[in-house]
This record gives structure tokens, sequence and C-alpha cells, in this order.
């Protein structure tokens, strides 16, 4: 079978979902290609020349609507089987009745689309595989949930080839790994806590790589794709510390590159910084989420208070090390005075890079329930289609909070501006705020996060936009 994946990187970065499915269905003798729509010159072409048997979409709710509108477009010109994965899919598989769709996977995909490719490859029923809900002559089968993949080292490294499949990814520097699944942690804003209560009976959700497996990994990695640095997008890469004590002596003597992961405060200390950083720890990605210890611990279920914060971040500080801080405004009941307590905590703890979302209210995640139970959202889950700094949950103040999400970083960067910054968020100057927020942003990446080079980036934008001329030509 010819299996397609058609996705928009993000800088460069391939799903590493797509690219372990591929590792997967290769494995079983089937054949896999890559669309990049930022980067491909002429995709009409590409997947005419191709003739996919399937087609797969690795979706996240912000390009859920870009995807189906895609998929129906194609549909008519193509004749395939289409299937959506990813969280939006897991928590939303109701997709299955858009127009297009022909099946839909919750939760992982491996066994599943391996199972779907053999059984379509041997004219066999496929109405009644686990994890997927599947469409067929107007009928839908759900299917069960599948026991979790206990082994994760049992899963194929994430296909290689796909990392330099276009000239432009040759010029990023930085590759993407991923060493356990699950997060022990239930906060209500994430999509976590809904894939512990689907899984349940299912295994054991929190797992991980062995060390050697991760390792051997990254041999490879090193050899053939030679990257600058190594980014682990573990939820928490810091969360065994057995698993950690054995992994460092073998990654400084074997792979030796700087890396960057994420972790949260709680979850680290002295010892485990000093080791990381002997490590090639340099950019640490925690979570604030909010300002105000009450939104904090008692709506977001952080259970983590100011002075931890200040305390861990001074520590990474202390040793060299740079943080890139997350943060949400517009968040259920959050005054203008709360969003403000946010920027001064980045502030006050010198986030290097202070990432800032608006609170967007995804389907069936308990934020959003809370949201709607309390009258600060009405429900409409397709009343968002991008990441943006748009406010969708009912605030008083909720204007000025959007205006204070374009200036964030211009606040924690430059603190001595925040007066100003209070003042600012009275005036209706949008576009000129989008500037700032664009410059301000653009500045600690390029200059203070230092990746991607300057270089990378006019590669990656000079193809995209010529993609995108050149397809909307063609389509």
């Amino acid at each position: 079978m010819k299996i397609l994946f058609v996705f928009k990187s993000d800088f460069l970065i391939i799903p590493l979902g797509i690219r372990t499915l591929s590792s997967v269905l290769k494995k079983e003798g089937h054949c896999c290609e890559i669309i990049d729509l930022k980067l491909e010159i002429n995709y009409l072409k590409k997947i005419e020349k191709f003739k996919p048997d399937i087609i797969g979409y690795s979706i996240e709710s912000f390009l859920w609507k870009f995807y189906r509108d895609f998929n129906k477009k194609i549909k008519k010109q193509f004749n395939f089987f289409s299937i959506f994965g990813g969280p939006h899919c897991t928590i939303t598989p109701d997709i299955i009745n858009e127009e297009g769709v022909d099946a839909v996977c919750i939760g992982e995909g491996e066994l599943a689309l391996a199972e779907l490719a053999n059984k379509l490859q041997n004219n066999q029923d496929i109405t009644g595989i686990k994890n997927l809900w599947v469409k067929q002559n107007g009928v839908i089968y759900k299917n069960e949930i599948r026991n979790l993949v206990s082994e994760l080292d049992s899963i194929p490294f994430p296909d290689y080839e796909f990392a330099t499949k276009y000239k432009a990814y040759k010029s990023f520097d930085i590759y993407h790994i991923i060493t356990s699944r699950g997060c022990p942690y239930n906060c209500p804003y994430c999509i976590n806590h809904f894939y512990r209560n689907l899984f349940s009976g299912k295994g054991k959700y929190v797992r991980r790589r062995s060390v050697d497996n991760v390792i051997e990994e990254l041999k490879i990695v090193k050899n053939r794709i030679s990257p600058q640095i190594l980014y682990f997008v573990d939820e928490i890469f810091t969360l065994d510390k057995e698993w950690l004590d054995e992994f460092a002596p073998k990654y400084m003597e074997h792979i030796n590159l700087p890396f960057q992961a994420f972790t949260r405060v709680n979850e680290i200390d002295n010892d485990t910084v000093q080791l990381l950083r002997k490590m090639g720890y340099i950019i640490s990605c925690v979570g604030i989420e909010s300002g105000n210890e009450k939104i904090r611990n008692e709506i977001l279920k952080r259970k983590i208070d100011d002075q931890l914060i200040i305390d861990k971040t001074t520590l990474l500080r202390e040793n060299k090390i740079k943080i890139l801080g997350s943060n949400m405004l517009g968040l259920p009941g959050e005054t203008l005075s709360n969003a403000f307590e946010t920027l001064t905590l980045n502030a006050r703890c010198k986030i290097t890079y202070p990432m800032v979302f608006m609170f967007h209210p995804f389907p069936n995640i308990d934020l959003t329930k809370f949201a709607i139970e309390n009258n600060f959202y009405d429900g409409k889950a397709d009343s968002f289609d991008k990441l943006s700094g748009e406010c969708l949950i009912n605030l008083k103040e909720k204007r000025q909070i959007e205006r204070l999400y374009y200036l964030f970083y211009m606040g924690v960067k430059i603190p001595f501006t925040i007066p100003l910054i209070r003042f600012m968020t009275k005036l209706p100057l949008g576009f000129f705020y989008r500037l700032i927020f664009y410059f301000s942003r653009a500045i600690i990446i390029i200059f203070i996060m230092r990746r991607p080079s300057i270089n990378t980036l006019m590669n990656y934008y000079s193809r995209y936009l010529v993609a995108s001329l050149l397809n909307k030509l063609v389509y």
C-alpha cells in the first residue's frame, strides 16, 4: 500500500507521530511519503504522481478546519482512503460524520494504522479495527480502544528519511526526540487528563523507553543528521530520577550535544539541575501558566506557589540555563490585574523567553467544562480555528487582556515599561500592538534563544512564500 501523510510544518518540524507511523508501516512492507504544504511547490502534481491508497492527517484543533476542507477538495480529484488522527480526533471523534472522512484514529495509532493498511491491501474487512471509527457505505463503526503499547522499545525509531526530505529541513539544526509517553499530572487545561480517563484499564499510562534504546536512536541521528541541538519533547523529562541517573553518563559519553527539555519546577532540585547542566542542558521549558496563586492552584490545579517558581527559576539561571516560560491569559474568571500578575512574575523570574498563549477552550477538557458551567464560555468548540490573541472566554476586561497579550514580551524583557503597558491596554491600537508582539518575539528567538538561525528562517520563509503562491495559482 502507498500511504501519504499531509501536514503543515511549524519551523521545519515534522510531527514525530508521522515519522513513527511511517517507520511502523515501512516495517510492514508499505510505501510512505510526505507532503509539507508549507514547502511543497506543487502538491497536486506530487499526489498525482505518488497515487496514494491512503492519505493520513495528524491534526490539532487549530488546524482541523483546514485539513477537513483540504481533504474535501482533493477527494474530488483523487481516489484514496482518508484517515484523521492526532489530539483533536481523540477528543472529538465525531468528526467521522464529516464529508470525506473515512476513518478517525483515537489514541495511539501505530498498531491501528498498520492493521488498516494490511487489511486494505488484502481486501479484508476494516470495520472492526480497535482504536478506529470507520465509515463505510454510510454506516459508522465505532470500535473499542486497544491496550496501550506497554513496551515503547518495541516501536521502531522515527523515519530518518523524512527528516531530510526537503532541502529546507537540512538547514534546521534541531532534532526532536521523545523518550516517554504520558504524564502523571491532571492539569485541567491539558489533554492528558482526558487521555488518562480514556485509557483507564488499558495499561500503564506513563511509560518510558529504556536508556539504551534512546542512546541507540541518538547515535544514529548524530551520524546521519548531525544536529547541533536536541529537543526532548517528553511531558516532563526529569520525572524519573533513576532513569536520568542512568541516562546521563551514557549521554555524555556517546552523544554529548546541547539539549532542551520540559520540566516542572517541583520536579527539579539542585542535584538534578547540576546533572542536567553537566549533560548539556541549555534551555529549560517550564510552566508558570498564571501569576495569580489562586488561579494557578485552584482553577489550574498546579499546586505550585510563587516562591517555588522564583527559587527554581533562579536555580536554573544561576546554572546558566535559559528558561522558556509557558503562560496563559484569558483564563476563566481572570481579571486584568490577574493577567498583569502573570507578566510581573515572569519579569521577576527573568524568564529568557516568555511564551504566552491565550487560553482556548478545547472541547471535552476539564477547564472548558468549568468555563461552560460557570458561564464563561458558550460551548461552541468550532469558534476558533487558529492560534491567536483573541480571548474566547467571557471576561469583563477581555479587550484589555487581549492587548496585554501582544505587549507581554515587551513587559517581561523590559520591566520598566509595565506602567506604560497598563496605560496602553486602554488604547485600541491593535495593529501597532501586533507589530510590537512579532518584533519582540523575533528578537528573543533569534538573538537571545539563538534558535533557529537567521539563515534557516530566511530559507524556510522564502520556500514557504514560493510554495504558497504557486499552490494558490495551481489550485
